[in-house]
């Protein structure tokens, strides 16, 4: 499997070299935490090496989900109109919401009993019309969103489905791999919920967060590469100007 960059140098090397193709990254972060910002500015650097950009998105509208983004000073509308980036935006499926913007996908009805067969359907258009021949770098934002929305059984349940359609599609299609970002706000999720998610994901990444101070501690719990070396007491993490800084 190919090595990819996630375009931060000290992040590479805290993680024994990059992420694999095909694998899965959960970052779990807390209610003050800016530590979702990470997944961005790597579906960003991405997106710079020629990789499409597709958030999946649970949680919000697409307006202040752009507000959202202006922290790390990424313009969603932008890149979407440069056909780097796509949304597969369930929360507007819904809650009946729909754009004239050709880069945000919405299903119209789409509730727990239709959701696999409309995501699906979404997502097979998207390979189509988008993606094509680029290798797919997707954001989660969030799994307690998906999971609020269909509750922690079902959501489970669906995401195991999930899984195991992109195993089907590694062995059967001939295109390039994906990069999977997982988003989980430990304050809006169970702690079954997250020991789920870790055991689906190869890298795990956690944020602890102060109310007093901007600067957050990252800590890599896990990655299967033979590099990784855990550090004790993790690393500092901020985000000031638009920009991360890990030290």
């Amino acid at each position: 499997m190919e090595l990819l960059s996630t375009g931060i140098p000290i992040l590479d090397e805290a993680l024994g070299g990059g992420l694999l193709e095909d694998s899965n990254l959960l970052i779990v972060y807390d209610t003050y935490s800016n530590g979702w910002a990470l997944a961005f500015e790597m579906l960003r650097n991405r997106i710079g090496e020629g990789d499409f950009g597709v958030i999946i998105n649970s949680v919000m509208p697409f307006t202040p989900l752009k507000m959202e983004l202006g922290l790390i000073e990424l313009d969603i509308e932008e890149e979407g109109r440069k056909n780097n980036l796509a949304i597969v935006d369930i929360f507007s499926s819904f809650y009946g919401i729909d754009y004239p913007l050709d880069f945000v996908y919405v299903a119209k009805n789409m509730d727990t009993s239709t959701f696999m067969p409309k995501y699906s359907s979404l997502y097979r258009r998207l390979l189509t019309e988008r993606i094509k021949d680029r290798r797919p770098i997707g954001v989660d934002f969030t799994v307690d969103g998906l999971a609020f929305l269909f509750g922690e059984d079902n959501f489970i349940r669906m995401f195991q489905n999930l899984i195991a359609l992109k195993e089907k599609a590694r062995i059967s299609e001939k295109r390039k791999r994906p990069i999977n970002i997982f988003l989980l706000n430990r304050g809006r999720a169970s702690e079954r919920l997250t020991a789920w998610m870790s055991a689906y994901s190869q890298y795990v990444i956690e944020f602890c967060s102060s109310p007093n101070s901007m600067s957050e501690r990252m800590v890599i719990r896990k990655s299967p590469l033979p590099g990784f070396r855990p550090r004790d007491g993790g690393y500092s993490f901020q985000v000031e100007g638009g920009r991360i800084y890990i030290e």
